[in-house]
């Protein structure tokens, strides 16, 4: 039964998820590259029963077939990577005996699961199957994304404390599980808003640095984009890798567009889609967001007999929401929409960041209630009791 366990799942997960990015990044260039390599000129072949085909043609459609036929794979190993995680998550059920989202190494594959659900889910919200050509490649570019953040996130939970432990009291709830797992769905689908407005970006700064006479930036990409790139490179592999390295990335695949004579200029076709790309991301993501932190203000009620207490995770978590609050705002009232609206996108998932892993390290954690994925500390379970009841008057 070893091949069952928790830990060799996840594992199986990584090794998935680090095989995903690579075809969606070759395919991606494949779509958006090998248009502009596929310059032979017309050649007519005679055939047997006396009529013409172009052979060129027919070579360059034949490739962009088997393209279209890679292509396909991506949501089947977005659910191949689900059903995995998913086994993991059972897995690990079965170990501890509760619903695995207590320490950080069940809570983060927890979030990689509804990542690779919710991946899935956009897949067909955003009509990513109906993609073709310069478009599909995109989507895949923007899959293959996903793919990668999902391989360093695992990569950095295999490096957690593997031990697990009983619920202590305060988490003995029915709202342990569906609290916990509407903040990963949210979280993670989130996430992945921040990569789609950050991919984006990418692509407009490496434009506005090669083709500035054309295409010069604003100052908010200007400014922006060297700003964020450095704001995630500290926050471990991910924040390096889809930060740093996809900005390292972008720009090689702009500077390879570029000598190959297209200027970017299928950028253009994204780019005046983008907004309601993002957007849809959001819609999918924000209720469940919502949702958790709704959860978690009933839950303190029937645990601490107080809706609010202004703990420090409490805040955290509702600074992440008015992020996304804010955008819902500006975009209906002050009409933000496009790159400024994005922007707020990108940096709302810093936010969530910051709650959803840094947390602990802040000095106000200290004292928060809400320590329980840290094995180095035991709960005060009285903190999280009732006030008692003031004695009668006699």
């Amino acid at each position: 039964m070893e091949f069952f366990e928790y830990r060799r799942l996840l594992e199986m997960t990584k090794v998935a998820a680090m095989a995903s990015p690579l075809v969606a990044f070759v395919t991606a260039f494949g779509w958006l590259l090998l248009p502009r390599l596929s310059r032979n000129p017309s050649r007519l072949v005679a055939i047997p029963d006396g009529s013409q085909v172009n052979v060129a043609a027919e070579s360059e459609a034949r490739d962009l077939g088997l393209l279209l036929s890679v292509s396909r794979l991506l949501p089947w190993l977005a659910g191949f990577c689900f059903a995995i995680n998913l086994t993991a998550q059972t897995a690990r059920y079965f170990e501890v005996m509760h619903w695995p989202a207590q320490t950080m190494y069940e809570v983060i594959p927890l979030g990689t699961t509804a990542g690779f659900l919710s991946c899935i889910v956009l897949y067909f919200v955003l009509g990513l199957q109906k993609t073709r050509g310069v478009a599909r490649g995109f989507s895949d570019l923007f899959l293959g994304v996903i793919f990668l953040g999902g391989w360093l996130t695992l990569v950095s939970v295999l490096k957690l404390d593997p031990t697990g432990r009983a619920l202590p009291p305060a988490l003995q709830s029915y709202w342990f599980s569906t609290h916990i797992t509407a903040y990963m769905f949210g979280y993670f689908t989130l996430f992945i808003a921040t990569a789609a407005a950050w991919l984006l970006f990418c692509f407009k700064f490496w434009r506005g640095v090669l083709d500035r006479q054309k295409h010069p930036m604003t100052d908010l990409t200007k400014w922006g984009v060297p700003t964020f790139a450095v704001i995630s490179a500290p926050f471990g592999p991910m924040g390096l890798g889809l930060g740093p390295g996809l900005l390292f990335a972008t720009g090689l695949m702009a500077y390879a567009s570029q000598r190959l004579g297209s200027n970017l200029a299928w950028f253009d076709r994204w780019e005046q889609g983008s907004d309601r790309f993002t957007w849809l991301i959001f819609v999918v993501g924000f209720p469940f967001l919502t949702a958790g932190l709704i959860q978690g203000g009933l839950w303190a009620q029937e645990a601490w007999a107080l809706y609010w207490g202004w703990d420090s995770k409490e805040v955290s978590a509702l600074i992440s929401w008015l992020f996304y609050v804010v955008y819902l705002h500006l975009r209906y009232v002050a009409g933000w929409r496009g790159e400024k609206g994005m922007w707020i996108l990108a940096f709302g998932g810093l936010s969530i960041y910051i709650t959803f892993q840094l947390f602990g390290y802040l000095p106000a954690s200290q004292s928060s209630l809400h320590r329980y994925t840290d094995m180095s500390v035991v709960p005060a379970e009285g903190m999280m009791a009732p006030p008692p009841e003031a004695p009668i008057a006699k």
